[in-house]
């Protein structure tokens, strides 16, 4: 189970990673562009899908939801939404 929650989480953080440095390519006045929509993209499809991914096997195991669940998902959720919101305010 902390495998396939390491290999969940190691996207969000690269995703995280490209839009940093595409921000970061921004304020030296490259093309920014590219990396900023591969990096808002994924993380604006990527996260509802492996949420829900995640839902759907531990409703399949009857797993009830324990405090490491509602963290992993709470983490998610804010992620997701945080970046809807940067780039909401960077367009």
């Amino acid at each position: 189970m902390k495998i396939r929650r390491i290999i969940e989480v190691i996207p969000t953080f690269v995703l995280i990673a490209l839009y940093i440095y595409s921000m970061s390519i921004r304020l030296s006045g490259g093309v920014w562009k590219t990396p900023f929509v591969l990096s808002i993209t994924g993380l604006s499809f990527y996260i509802p899908i492996i949420s829900f991914i995640e839902a759907m096997v531990n409703s399949s195991r009857n797993l009830k939801y324990k405090k490491q669940n509602r963290l992993f998902y709470g983490y998610m959720i804010a992620v997701w939404v945080i970046s809807l919101v940067a780039a909401v305010f960077s367009m």
